[in-house]
């Protein structure tokens, strides 16, 4: 796991007023379910199922697949680490920039991994898994899901890694569990983490084929999903929970903030299909705009420059409110202005 990666503001305590960093919405309201774990706080006195079978059925049900093509994780994250483990020593494709637990996950179990850049695919061994954010992070393209399902139906003897953890953040087509159960090289990565805005709970799951689901379930550690998540999730799913109150609201207000930062000169925007976006400053390094922005005004943005393919100019925002995301357009453009009494200090 590299540092500084996702949403860091666990190391400014109360300085950070705005936060920007996570491609979370801050303002999702988690009061209706906070309620009822509250009122299920005895889950935590006995173990959770060692496999959370129950939601793992839920999910099927909600998806229209069968409870063999569903494996309930503790967020994406183990998902991807289970599935580097299962496929030990294989070759890992992974373009760039992406998600950096790929990878991290992958040299930890000894893949060998071409970046799809400079490489020669064809001395690349058979034995190849490509892994596939879509909607990406962190720069927030879609890939057209019916070349997504062409290229994975068209070569069956790869193995693919779609990770859809955004997928409740995008209006592009996206690929569907049901459509898709005849392809036994695929498997889909979903996160309820990101969904239903609980990134403290840890709660993701699998769809795909079923022989790789029964493999990858003998590597997973007995009680890996904690009893509080799995009450989380299976209330959200019985509840048709919904903690953004109007997304289609919330994802025109993303729309709005990447149209306004495109238009601030010094600033080159990445066209993006969700919540979040990634920026390039045309001078200057992003480190010294999120310290800037971190004492000046209690922003915390993300320090993109970790990602591989990226240098020190990048950084990614996702929107929040509007007068939030107001507040950060202004900020920046007073950052590149040079006005502020603080900016050679950075500069």
């Amino acid at each position: 796991m590299i540092y500084g990666h996702g949403d860091d503001i666990y190391q400014y305590g109360n300085q950070v007023k705005m936060n920007f960093s996570s491609n979370i919405f801050t303002h999702a309201d988690l009061s209706q379910l906070k309620m009822h774990l509250a009122m299920r706080l005895d889950v935590i006195g006995s173990y959770p199922e060692p496999e959370p079978i129950t939601l793992e059925r839920l999910l099927a049900e909600k998806l229209g697949i069968q409870p063999q093509q569903v494996m309930v994780t503790a967020g994406a994250t183990e998902a991807i680490y289970l599935i580097a483990q299962l496929f030990k020593g294989w070759a890992s494709v992974i373009p760039q920039p992406t998600f950096g637990e790929y990878e991290d996950a992958c040299k930890q179990h000894d893949h060998v991994v071409s970046y799809f850049d400079n490489d020669t695919m064809e001395q690349l061994p058979e034995k190849r898994i490509y892994w596939l954010c879509n909607p990406n992070n962190p720069t927030g393209n879609v890939m057209v899901k019916g070349l997504m399902s062409y290229v994975v139906r068209h070569h069956p003897h790869f193995i693919y890694v779609v990770d859809q953890s955004y997928e409740n953040y995008t209006r592009k087509a996206l690929l569907l569990p049901r459509e898709m159960t005849d392809c036994h090289n695929l498997l889909i990565l979903h996160s309820m983490t990101k969904r239903y805005c609980v990134p403290g709970l840890r709660l993701g799951y699998i769809t795909g084929s079923p022989v790789i689901l029964d493999r990858l379930r003998a590597l997973r550690q007995p009680w890996s999903v904690n009893a509080m998540a799995l009450e989380a999730g299976k209330y959200a799913l019985e509840n048709d929970f919904e903690p953004i109150a109007d997304r289609e609201a919330y994802l025109d207000e993303a729309a709005r903030l990447q149209t306004s930062l495109a238009a601030i000169e010094g600033i080159t925007v990445m066209d993006s299909h969700t919540n979040f976006m990634l920026c390039r400053l045309d001078n200057g390094e992003a480190r010294q705009l999120k310290q800037w922005l971190l004492e000046n005004h209690g922003m915390l943005i993300r320090d993109a420059s970790n990602f591989h393919g990226l240098d020190s100019r990048y950084f990614r925002v996702a929107a929040q409110s509007r007068d939030e995301d107001n507040a950060l357009i202004e900020a920046i453009q007073e950052f590149l202005s040079g006005k502020s009494r603080h900016f050679t200090k950075y500069w």
